[in-house]
């Protein structure tokens, strides 16, 4: 129920009631409705600028948790670094060094165009962390790419140098124990020829056994020549190892295999005997590398321990007497 209002009348002598017309009620009214909504608004503004709505503080909680996992990420991913770096330095200084390989590329830093990629995220709270986590991200890919096809690389070359190494001549010619073992007598470089008695150079590795011991070939390859006559070298064999390797044994009394027969290493090859310019039964053994003759006492390292060698290399650098 309005509140009644009443004036006093001086010249009635009376109070009477006051009526209002509807236009100043109004005025009033909307006066009160004014200030109502300038409270409101006042208060709703306090409201969001000191105190989170549900909603907000869902957004605040997911943005501190996408900190944490950025950051994490960013720890997880120098770590990972760490370990790539190490594989590298593992693959330039150990593995290539080993198969003799070319030097793995360095890995490329970032560049311009990549840094501006992500210029955009400067606009956002955490757009420093976000980018420097992305190209991170994208240098460890690059980084692990590179990897991968250098492992790929070191894969093939290792499957090429288990080929080269069951190719190079690595034994002894001639059996190292039993009845039928052979001895080496003289070695090479300058001997004196047991014929013409002057000082020659001997270009192979003599061994001493009993007549038709058998010949080992000292590594895997294709049987090249087999060459029968009575001077120089007399029965011969020639075998072709590949990677520029070849081996000759010489004064044979037999053959066991026959033109392009492809061999192991270990395999018998031939008989000892002594034929050709010959002055006892022996097998004369030469390494050809490249064209080239070599000195075949560094080549025999597979079925000899150290002392063994250092045995070899003493009996085969005397200044003896060669038998061929």
């Amino acid at each position: 129920m309005a509140r009644l209002r009443y004036e006093f009348n001086p010249v009635k002598l009376v109070f009477e009631q006051v009526r209002q017309p509807w236009h100043k009620r109004l005025l009033v009214l909307l006066g009160y409705f004014s200030a109502a909504v300038v409270s409101s608004v006042m208060v709703i503004s306090l409201a969001y600028t000191f105190l989170d709505s549900p909603k907000e503080k869902q957004l605040k909680e997911e943005l501190a948790e996408m900190e944490w996992r950025y950051q994490a990420l960013d720890r997880r991913l120098d770590l990972m670094r760490s370990v790539v770096t190490e594989l590298e330095q593992r693959d330039r200084n150990i593995y290539r060094v080993i198969f003799e390989a070319e030097p793995l590329r360095e890995a490329a830093a970032p560049n311009k165009a990549d840094i501006n990629a992500y210029s955009y995220l400067a606009t956002y709270q955490y757009g420093a962390l976000m980018a420097t986590t992305a190209l991170k991200t994208e240098g460890l890919t690059r980084t692990l790419l590179d990897q991968a096809t250098s492992y790929k690389e070191l894969g093939t070359l290792i499957r090429q140098k288990n080929r080269l190494l069951e190719a190079m001549p690595a034994i002894q010619p001639m059996a190292m124990s039993g009845r039928r073992r052979g001895e080496p007598v003289s070695g090479y470089g300058y001997r004196m020829d047991p014929i013409y008695k002057t000082v020659k150079f001997h270009e192979g590795l003599d061994f001493t056994a009993p007549m038709h011991s058998p010949v080992y070939a000292t590594g895997n390859g294709t049987v090249k020549e087999l060459v029968r006559m009575d001077r120089g070298y007399g029965n011969y064999l020639l075998l072709d190892h590949g990677y520029g390797y070849q081996t000759l044994y010489a004064h044979l009394s037999r053959f066991e295999v026959r033109p392009g027969q492809k061999v192991k290493r270990g395999q018998v090859i031939a008989r000892l005997g002594n034929t050709g310019k010959s002055t006892g039964p022996h097998l004369h053994y030469e390494v050809h590398k490249n064209g080239r003759k070599v000195d075949p006492v560094y080549f025999i390292f597979n079925d000899l321990n150290p002392a063994q060698h250092q045995e070899l290399l003493a009996k085969a650098s005397s200044a003896n007497q060669s038998l061929d």
